[in-house]
């Protein structure tokens, strides 16, 4: 190998304080963007805390009573007024 002693110890000086700067640097630039929302993140108005829940884009809501067609309707309803096939549910608390 050619060269002295100190030229091989000098890069390696310098590498042993630049890395662990560099990680503290890392450390310190994570530390400060911990309470942050990510940047993608959209945040909701500020009045719309208290109410309901957005509206859903026009291809993706779910269909209310009023928005099916009629017959659809009435076959909805009459499954809702059948009868348990198991029978009435028991009365186990007469209090409630």
């Amino acid at each position: 190998m050619t060269g002295s002693v100190r030229e091989r110890v000098a890069p390696m000086r310098a590498m042993t304080i630049a890395i662990p700067a560099s990680i503290l640097l890392n450390i310190a630039a994570a530390a400060q963007d911990q309470g942050r929302p990510p940047p993608n993140r959209t945040m909701p108005p500020p009045g719309s805390a208290g109410t309901a829940s957005p509206q859903a884009p026009v291809g993706h809501r779910q269909p209310t009573e009023r928005s099916l067609p009629p017959s659809v309707r009435k076959e909805e309803d009459s499954a809702k007024r059948q009868t348990d096939p198991l029978g009435p549910l028991p009365k186990i608390c007469t209090n409630c």
